[in-house]
């Protein structure tokens, strides 16, 4: 296994790959099968972010020869590049966003990526380093919400459940679709990976647990959180389109729903991410 690590910040790594894949001529599927194949060994990469890169290093380590993959990992520190290196053929997996982010990506981009299938479960949540609760916030508080449109949508639809605000009818995901704001709040729109550290100034922030586990939130700082039946944002391993059901693929969608697997990501996390299985929808 070769693992990879992408630290460069966010927007600069976003600018080079997009730039770059805007100059590829690559479009669609091609007709070859993902994955080389060396000595009965299928090697496949896997692009992904926190906490998705870590479970597939754990299947790579523990079941990953014994089914004939090698599984290269490459960590991810934003949600665009995934898509943009899946869709020029850098990558021949992914494993990071949930079905609406997806569609919404490839409606705005022209890619080409496809849901495999359902792996684990993300809950989105509201955090704070200054109240310990959602009366606490008070009135004119700044709350930072992520800005990319299904994350954004989900965030408003949480602050709606708590009684923070109500949303118009029909609410596609921006700041406007607020029907009424009883606490005045402000509510700042930032790129997902920078919402953990504006909790040092926001009294409150929601963020994904892709990038608040590793920013060093836990359940301590946790105000609110999203129901986990919320399926329709489940987390999925995804395929350039055509390549859904290469072999290599799904080998390695078994092995990342495998009971083991499963098993590791409830004990890993504590409750935090939960596992799935099953066809996106």
């Amino acid at each position: 296994m070769r693992s990879k690590k992408f630290l460069i910040a966010a927007a600069i790594l976003s600018t080079v790959v997009v730039g770059a894949t805007g100059c590829s001529s690559s479009s669609g599927s091609s007709d070859a099968a993902v994955g080389a194949t060396a000595g009965g060994v299928t090697t496949i990469r896997v692009g992904s972010t926190f906490p998705g890169d870590d479970i597939l290093n754990y299947v790579e380590q523990s079941q990953a020869a014994a089914a004939g993959l090698d599984i290269q990992v490459t960590s991810f520190t934003d949600y665009t590049t995934p898509n943009t290196a899946l869709e020029d053929g850098s990558l021949d997996a992914n494993l990071y966003q949930h079905l609406p982010f997806l569609k919404n990506f490839n409606t705005n981009n022209g890619t080409h990526i496809a849901p495999v299938g359902k792996v684990y479960f993300p809950a989105l949540a509201l955090y704070s380093k200054q109240v310990k609760s959602v009366d606490d916030i008070k009135d004119g508080d700044t709350v930072s919400i992520p800005n990319d449109p299904t994350n954004e949508l989900r965030s408003l639809n949480l602050l709606a459940k708590a009684g923070l605000i109500t949303l118009n009818e029909g609410a596609t995901g921006v700041v406007g679709d607020i029907a009424t704001n009883p606490k005045n709040l402000v509510f700042q729109e930032l790129d997902a990976a920078t919402l953990p550290r504006a909790l040092d100034e926001n009294v409150a922030g929601i963020a994904n647990l892709s990038f608040a586990l590793p920013a060093g939130l836990t359940g301590d700082e946790q105000i609110l959180k999203e129901d986990v039946d919320g399926t329709l944002y489940t987390n999925l391993l995804a395929a350039k389109e055509g390549h859904e059901n290469d072999p290599a693929v799904q080998k390695l969608y078994e092995l990342l729903t495998s009971k083991q697997t499963q098993d590791w990501i409830t004990a890993q996390y504590k409750g935090l991410v939960i596992p799935a299985s099953g066809p996106a929808s």
